[in-house]
């Protein structure tokens, strides 16, 4: 069987303040510097509820192959939790076996 070698991450990013605001320009420009130095990503635009809030998302899954990498992805949220004025910031993790093949 395969055993795992990496942890595979989703996060969920606001698109709109809890008032429904865009958030400004130079927030999205932190966001893509920080989420860039942790490593490689992927996106996908997704919508759902929260606390009965219709919202929209960015929604981000990463590979993590290292401990390390994983603290970035823990300090990346608590800082994004305020700069989107957050309560909370979803993050799910999971072992999985990962390969470029």
């Amino acid at each position: 069987m395969l055993q795992p070698n990496s942890v595979k991450i989703t996060m969920l990013f606001p698109l709109f303040a809890n008032d429904r605001a865009p958030f400004p320009l130079e927030t999205w420009k932190w966001w893509s510097r920080s989420i860039i130095a942790i490593g490689a990503y992927h996106e996908f635009f997704t919508r759902g509820e929260w606390e009965g809030q219709f919202e929209h998302h960015r929604c981000v899954t990463m590979i993590l192959e290292s401990d390390q990498q994983f603290e970035q992805v823990e300090a990346f949220l608590r800082e994004a939790r305020e700069k989107f004025g957050q309560q909370v910031m979803y993050l799910e993790a999971a072992n999985v076996y990962f390969q470029l093949v």
